[in-house]
């Protein structure tokens, strides 16, 4: 049987679902589209594949909003030089008096809330509802009212003066705000945020260059100046992260059809487990507008044998898959060491054992008892739709997953990158999942997930059989065509155990001796030269954004456990400040690889009594891992 290294190549299938190919990053002509793209419409086709570019609705309804907010904001600081005496109010009752700084934001609150009104109906008749996705329009009107008043106060000079500084902070405010609104409508156009962050540039030069225009004395203070940009902000995200969301993990039960027109095609999702329970998913609000996307682990299944009679993988979601009932490692947000603590998050259970990719029913056994709903990626559709319409616009997400969820992290990451934050910089980390796979499996089972259709056909080295395909080819040409994003590989040198990566491809390598399943020892050293290949080929092939990490011993995965703040046997830096260099894309990101790797440590996985490769020391009863 030979083998090959072709596991990865199943993640870039499911991409296909969600494919808007708007352009790749980093590939984009002197106007920000990549030029395939350039000059699209709502249904060109492009090499025979066809391409959507309208704006999602969560999308324009938030950008009106914010169009609205900009108009208010100037409304609001350009009230502020009003008088506040009272003037009879034309129009008003005899004897009723108002100020015309009263009028003025009288006038300015009915527009916003009639904009606010529109935008949501306008979003309701498309078949999104943005109603909870921002704050309502009158938290809108205090936090601006709040904010023009504070600013104001701080803004000094002569009557002129002050005057002139707070229409510039009304002109800057607006701008900021517009700027934001003209990026949600074109974002997949400026993927690198260069026409956002000149438009922002723009605004705050003018602002510094008007500040002190037809004042007496050259004002060196800045604090109202940056009292500006910060108003802007607080606006920006009470319209980009929904206030409706807890900051308490909280689970949610998605309807039996879900309609997205989210993807390369419109579809109605139907959300399910295995064998036709249902699927919930979990999520939680942050205090940072940063998104953390956790796809759960939990074994394969593929023929009558691994489905059925013996089932290798996790079959049902529920309230015992709440993140909060783990708290550990990288799953505690609670640990100020933990560099997601304040993050927002969405947790994506696992139930069709097809590692978060499949989309197909198959009866792998005759008789019906193993009819398996393989619709992981058709789930990670539902939870991506109701990412989008909670949280934005992040300015950063991480995705990654363990185990099955590793390889659901790189396939959905791209999705998500694609078309629900394609100007937001993305790190992707796979934790224990790194597409060792027999070659048999490659051509006789992959398919059977139903895939293929879902292929990320839109980068031009995945546009290939799958056969044809490699676990490097997966996280290269992602890394290649999102050169915006980083990409990367954890494992143990000898991930084993029934469930880790060496028991998995044991299975492979015997796929009708079950009995030989549990010896899931025996092919440690065979996989640990494979997966050592795959690593290295990809870092050859994307220098610049993919690492990989090699720890010491045979645990499978890392992210609950408390390893990842204290390991570093075999001359390996902690996990922890590993993942926070990738995070901020420093220096001390680096490719990883333990010395002495064969060191088993407390909790390693280890054949009882010790079979070869591992080996126990005679005299110290250590156990060790050797390869000849």
């Amino acid at each position: 049987m030979r083998r090959s290294r072709t596991l990865l190549l199943l993640p870039l299938v499911l991409m296909l679902v969600a494919a808007v190919p708007a352009g790749a990053h980093g590939r984009n002509d002197e106007h920000g589209k990549h030029p395939q793209h350039a000059k699209r419409t709502k249904h060109r086709h492009v090499h025979g594949k066809p391409q959507r570019s309208e704006v999602y609705p969560t999308d324009r309804c938030v950008a009106t909003k914010l169009e609205a907010a900009a108009r208010y904001c100037a409304a609001a600081l350009g009230a502020q030089g009003l008088p506040d005496h009272d003037h009879k109010g034309k129009g008003r009752k005899k004897g009723h008096h108002v100020s015309l700084k009263e009028r003025a934001l009288d006038r300015a609150r009915r527009a916003l809330r009639q904009d606010w009104a529109r935008a949501e109906a306008k979003s309701e008749a498309a078949g999104v509802s943005c109603a909870e996705t921002t704050v309502d329009a009158d938290e809108m009107i205090a936090l601006l009212d709040e904010g023009a008043a504070a600013l104001a106060e701080e803004v000094e000079g002569s009557k002129v003066c002050r005057a002139r500084r707070v229409s510039s902070a009304a002109a800057t405010c607006q701008a900021l705000l517009d700027a934001e609104a003209k990026h949600l409508l074109e974002r997949s156009q400026d993927r690198e945020r260069r026409r956002l962050e000149r438009r922002r540039a723009e605004a705050l030069h003018r602002l510094a260059t008007t500040w002190n225009a037809g004042c007496g004395k050259h004002d060196r203070e800045s604090a109202p100046r940056e009292a500006v940009s910060e108003l802007a902000q607080q606006a920006f995200l009470a319209a980009v992260v929904s206030p409706v969301v807890s900051t308490e993990w909280t689970m949610i039960d998605p309807p039996d059809q879900v309609p997205y027109q989210g993807g390369l095609r419109d579809e109605v999702l139907e959300p399910i487990c295995s064998r036709g329970t249902p699927w919930v998913f979990f999520v939680k609000r942050g205090t940072v507008n940063k998104l953390l996307v956790y796809f759960q682990g939990g074994g394969a299944c593929w023929n009558a044998f691994t489905c059925g009679v013996l089932p290798t993988f996790k079959q049902t979601t529920g309230p015992d898959d709440n993140p909060a009932n783990f708290a550990s490692g990288f799953a505690d947000l609670s640990n100020p060491e933990n560099p997601f603590r304040d993050w927002h998050a969405v947790f994506v259970p696992y139930c069709t054992g097809d590692v978060h990719w499949g989309d197909a029913v198959v009866e792998h056994a005759p008789d019906g008892t193993a009819t398996i709903h393989h619709k992981g990626r058709v789930n990670a559709a539902v939870a991506e739709k109701w990412a989008r319409e909670h949280f934005v616009h992040p300015e950063q997400v991480f995705v990654t997953g363990s185990s099955a969820g590793s390889y659901g992290a790189v396939v959905n990451a791209i999705a998500l990158q694609e078309f629900a934050y394609p100007s937001t910089p993305f790190a992707v980390l796979g934790d224990g999942g790194n597409g060792v796979i027999t070659r048999d499996f490659l051509e006789n089972d992959l398919a059977k997930w139903g895939i293929e259709k879902n292929l990320p056909r839109w980068i031009p080295g995945l546009d290939r059989p799958l056969t044809e395909l490699s676990a490097a080819d997966l996280w290269t040409e992602a890394a290649q065509f999102y050169r915006h994003s980083r990409w990367a590989n954890y494992t143990t040198a000898y991930d084993g155990g029934t469930g880790g990566q060496v028991g998995f491809y044991n299975i492979m390598l015997n796929p009708d001796n079950i009995a030989q399943w549990l010896n899931w020892w025996v092919p440690s050293c065979e996989w640990n030269e494979e997966m050592r290949a795959l690593v290295q080929e990809s870092a050859a092939l994307a220098p610049d954004n993919y690492r990989y990490y090699i720890g010491t011993g045979s645990r499978h995965t890392m992210w609950s456990h408390n390893k990842v703040y204290t390991d570093t046997t075999g001359g390996v830096p902690t996990i922890v400040s590993w993942v926070s260099a990738m995070l901020a894309g420093s220096p001390d990101w680096v490719n990883v690889e333990c010395e002495d790797c064969g060191r088993l440590l407390p909790g390693d996985p280890r054949p009882i009594p010790p079979q070869p490769p591992y080996v126990e020391d005679p005299d110290t009863g250590e156990v060790r891992i050797v390869c000849e």
